[in-house]
């Protein structure tokens, strides 16, 4: 039995589609969903920071936590709307393959969803996608929404 589902978001398209696919399948079992956006401070954002005095990089920091927190509400907002009752969103920071994985296991959900795809193309082309690491590595169910 499915009781506990988490669903990373980047909020790409596909994103929005595993949230969706997610959110039907908690419906269905009545299960918890876990909503995680990692903020990822990557080797771009070190390379802007080298341009930016240290306020501002923290600036540059606080608005992309700001947007990370912008991307948790819309996506509890659209899972809400589908009808999920119980939802818990996790604003995480580091490496989001990590983040993700921890997450998983931190919480003993029975099923991982992603996007096949997320925002950053660039990124997944330099480092694999986030969707193949987190399938590739974890000890649990894994769905890759298209």
């Amino acid at each position: 039995m499915i009781r506990k589902i988490l669903v990373a978001t980047d909020d790409s398209d596909h994103a929005k589609k595993a949230i969706a696919y997610a959110g039907d399948i908690a419906c269905k079992y009545n299960a918890t969903l876990y909503l995680v956006h990692v903020v990822s401070f990557s080797h771009s954002t070190a390379l802007a920071g080298r341009h930016l005095s240290e306020a501002g990089m923290e600036t540059l920091r606080s608005q992309v936590k700001k947007a990370g927190q912008d991307i948790i509400r819309e996506a509890e907002a659209a899972a809400r709307s589908q009808g999920v009752k119980r939802i818990e969103t996790f604003l995480l920071e580091g490496d989001p393959a990590s983040e993700i994985l921890s997450t998983a296991k931190q919480y003993d959900v029975d099923a991982v969803v992603l996007g096949s795809r997320g925002a950053g193309m660039v990124g997944q082309v330099m480092l694999g996608s986030v969707s193949h690491k987190v399938c590739h590595l974890a000890d649990r169910t894994c769905i890759t929404v298209k």
